[in-house]
């Protein structure tokens, strides 16, 4: 409670926080594709690989990416800590179209324990007879608090 008294998150304090989070041995990310459908993908209260794996014709694409390039800055302008990585490149894969896309963290190995982090639907359904590749630009944005 505020009882008067002025509260901050510095925003240097915001992004060593997600500094540490994204180099944590214990956090791995993950992308993987969306197939067959895109109904109940975006559900806020989903929270593993298997409750994707549960929802009615919807799958997921065999190859999963390993996130590159995992880091943050601070943005002393907006007071926030911005989270960005590299972009998520998939090979060909003839006759497959992709709907959407989710990150997890792949740390247990198995879809029960495999903790989703975000998910994506696409406007336009993407082929990835050539190849495709997911641009990721502040996959997540960490505000700092004022009181």
């Amino acid at each position: 409670e505020g009882h008067g008294m002025a509260v901050v998150t510095y925003n240097r304090g915001a992004d060593r926080i997600m500094e540490c989070a994204l180099t944590s041995a214990a956090l791995d990310l993950r992308c993987a594709l969306v197939l067959g459908s895109t109904t109940g993908v975006i559900d806020q209260d989903l929270d593993t690989v298997a409750d994707i794996d549960a929802l009615s014709g919807v799958s997921l694409h065999s190859e999963r990416i390993a996130a590159t390039g995992e880091a943050s800055t601070q943005d002393d302008t907006n007071n926030r800590a911005n989270v960005d990585m590299g972009d998520f490149v998939f090979a060909p894969s003839v006759g497959v179209t992709a709907l959407g896309a989710v990150v997890y963290d792949e740390t247990t190995g198995a879809d029960s324990g495999r903790e989703l982090v975000w998910g994506m639907t696409f406007a336009v359904a993407q082929p990835i007879d050539g190849g495709f590749t997911l641009g990721i630009a502040d996959l997540l944005r960490v505000a700092t608090a004022t009181d």
